[in-house]
């Protein structure tokens, strides 16, 4: 009996390092849903062969066509899919066994998310990486993201309107695309989105696109460089003067490395001699809000955009946000997806704290006897 993984089991194989090369080929295939469970013996023995070697999330999520969505004692939760699905919704991973493919994954899981939590799962999906807590770092590299924006939206239009659907056609267009890793994308998101969800609202053109520059060391010859992100301007902007865009980098640790210090020298030599502003952000700067936001007024300064004017109270509300989304994005790991939860706390504090205001404002202080 066939087995086809889903949701966040799904996204376990997909992070797979056995299986990068085989996802390198971006096949995908026609797998029909199976009609009912496997036997525990037959799902564990599949399960290990695809999955990481740690042991896998629980429970272990699959799709049949038949019966009711919810967990079985032996850890194992089916969700229940009656309606067919589009051509090239899976990923063939071993023998009898496939998975959902990347665009399958992202609206499986979008209803349980919080929109951060699926921004970090597109950008992912459309990005140069892999969380993977068993390598080095907590991650390895993609030559190629799993999927595009382009196939997103198609296989989007295909299915239909299904739960997930709307909810990740609306994150796509806020999502990091080529991002090399989730500290850059946690870093775009910030940069990019708009005030209202705690970002700083400058435009996000690229992440690690090629752009063409003359090589210091050798007058005349061209090279490539790929900045981690280009913000800009809006396409229709002419103002004289000002930078097109600005890139950003962000330098972990391993830009401590001697023959990294030389090599980001040079990129940064080379951008500037293209007359393009370059910002390098590192864990301490990423850290410190007043670093952020002094950065940000600085950016905003070579892309010549207008001050934006504003009460203290909406400035100071504009602030709160931007440390609420900075404090979340710490919490998104890619692995623990409770994101809800913690919004559902935060709910409560801020109503407890309407409360106790509340209270100050209308209770007299003379009515408990301190005066």
């Amino acid at each position: 009996m066939g087995l086809f993984l889903s949701h966040t089991t799904a996204l376990e194989a997909l992070r797979s390092w056995n299986l990068r090369n085989r996802l390198a080929k971006g096949g995908r295939c026609d797998a029909p849903v199976p009609t009912a469970l496997p036997a525990e013996r037959d799902l564990r023995r599949a399960a290990l062969r695809v999955l990481p070697p740690a042991e896998p999330s629980r429970p272990i999520e699959v799709i049949v066509s038949t019966g009711h969505s919810g967990a079985r004692a032996n850890g194992l939760f089916a969700h229940v899919t009656q309606a067919p699905l589009p051509a090239g919704s899976a990923i063939r991973i071993s023998d009898g066994v496939v998975c959902s493919a990347p665009e399958l994954v992202a609206v499986q899981m979008a209803p349980s998310l919080t929109l951060l939590e699926l921004l970090c799962l597109l950008s992912e999906l459309l990005g140069l990486y892999a969380i993977c807590p068993e390598a080095e770092g907590g991650m390895f590299e993609r030559p190629e993201p799993l999927t595009t924006p382009e196939r997103l939206r198609t296989y989007l239009d295909a299915l239909g309107p299904r739960p997930g659907t709307g909810l990740v056609r609306h994150a796509l267009a806020l999502a990091c695309v080529r991002s090399g890793s989730p500290r850059e994308t946690k870093l775009a998101l910030r940069l990019s989105l708009r005030p209202g969800l705690g970002g700083y609202g400058l435009g996000l053109l690229a992440m690690n696109e090629p752009v063409v520059v003359e090589r210091i060391y050798d007058p005349g010859t061209t090279g490539i460089r790929r900045p981690d992100i280009l913000v800009g301007r809006p396409r229709d902007a002419t103002l004289a003067g000002a930078a097109r865009f600005v890139a950003v980098e962000y330098n972990g640790r391993h830009h401590d490395l001697p023959t990294r210090i030389a090599q980001d020298a040079n990129r940064s030599n080379e951008l500037r001699a293209r007359d393009i502003p370059e910002y390098v952000v590192r864990r301490e700067q990423y850290d410190d809000l007043d670093y952020m936001d002094g950065l940000v007024a600085r950016i905003r300064q070579n892309l010549a955009l207008p001050r934006i004017g504003m009460t203290r109270k909406t400035a100071e509300e504009r602030r709160r946000l931007r440390r609420q989304l900075y404090e979340e994005l710490e919490h998104i790991d890619g692995v623990h997806w409770n994101g809800r939860a913690r919004a559902v706390e935060r709910e409560r504090r801020a109503d407890s704290s309407d409360e106790i205001a509340r209270t100050k404002e209308l209770v007299p202080v003379e009515a408990y006897g301190l005066e």
